[in-house]
């Protein structure tokens, strides 16, 4: 009884301190800001996808300003099978994105300079349908 004891509090120690909540991820992301002002997170649980559907995104959508520059970051919890992938789309199709698909690429974050005000729309999923939680968030970087 005592061994399965031990082995149930090592599991649950193991498993807290692989994997973040969403709202640890938050303070990852905000902590990791630099020189930008956070303004809004997007906080993200993805199931893994089903065979023959297509994988599950979060869409967000905000009114961004012209002639500002923003960061969108990305953190993905340690216990998630996939990485986040954070895309910011405008009426024309993307705009930028994390990840880069030919080099196989992921960046913590990117910034963008809006040309003009508008609605964007912000992406959030898992390569290949993955399943894990990731943190999006929208900083301001300067006017």
């Amino acid at each position: 009884m005592r061994q399965l004891l031990l082995i149930s509090v090592i599991a649950f120690l193991n498993v807290t301190a692989h994997s973040q909540t969403a709202d640890q991820l938050v303070e990852i992301c905000v902590d990791g800001l630099g020189d930008a002002t956070y303004l809004k997170d997007f906080q993200v649980e993805h199931a893994a996808a089903v065979p023959g559907q297509q994988a599950p995104v979060a869409r967000y959508s905000m009114v961004l300003n012209k002639n500002t520059q923003y960061r969108l970051s990305i953190c993905t919890s340690e216990g998630a099978s996939g990485k986040g992938i954070i895309q910011l789309f405008d009426n024309q199709g993307v705009v930028a994105t994390n990840y880069v698909e030919d080099s196989d690429t992921y960046y913590s974050f990117f910034d963008v300079k809006i040309q003009s005000t508008g609605v964007y729309h912000i992406f959030i999923s898992f390569k290949d349908g993955a399943p894990g939680t990731a943190v999006g968030v929208l900083s301001l970087v300067k006017r």
